[in-house]
């Protein structure tokens, strides 16, 4: 369920490979989270880099497909931050919403985008670019800290 409590879908998975390892802590700690206690925020819900239009220059030019829209934890839409931007740019991403956004929901918005991303690589046999953007989300998550 998008938007709800993270804790709604935290498991211990028995992964041993290093990655994920690694995606299991980064996991654990969106878990550990303090869940959004703020009003319901209205969310896209499917925020990711097919949904997004630039201009030729790389600015925003609109964003499309509305058909998850809700309301809930700003942290949903937030985890494009790894879907859609490498790490200078994230960096970049971030610093731009300033003390607006806290480290809890940042912690919140990276456990959706291991979601998200795995999700993406997992259930996207047939839609390769759909598997490229949770290919790059994994990539960008891993490389972290």
């Amino acid at each position: 369920m998008r938007g709800a409590g993270l804790w709604h879908s935290c498991r211990r998975p028995s992964w041993t490979s290093p990655q994920a390892v690694r995606s299991r802590r980064l996991w654990s700690e969106a878990c550990l989270a303090p869940l959004w206690d703020g009003p319901g925020l209205w969310l896209h819900g499917d925020l990711h880099p097919a949904n997004v239009f630039l201009t030729p220059d790389g600015r925003l030019a609109a964003v499309v497909d509305f058909g998850d829209l809700g309301a809930g934890d700003p942290a949903v839409d937030l985890a494009v931050a790894w879907l859609m931007f490498d790490g200078g740019a994230r960096r970049r991403f971030m610093a731009a919403f300033g003390p607006a956004v806290d480290a809890a929901t940042w912690a919140r918005a990276r456990g959706w985008a291991v979601v998200l991303a795995t999700a993406m690589v997992s259930f996207s046999d047939d839609n390769p670019g759909m598997a490229g953007v949770g290919r790059f989300g994994v990539e960008q998550l891993l490389s972290e800290r």
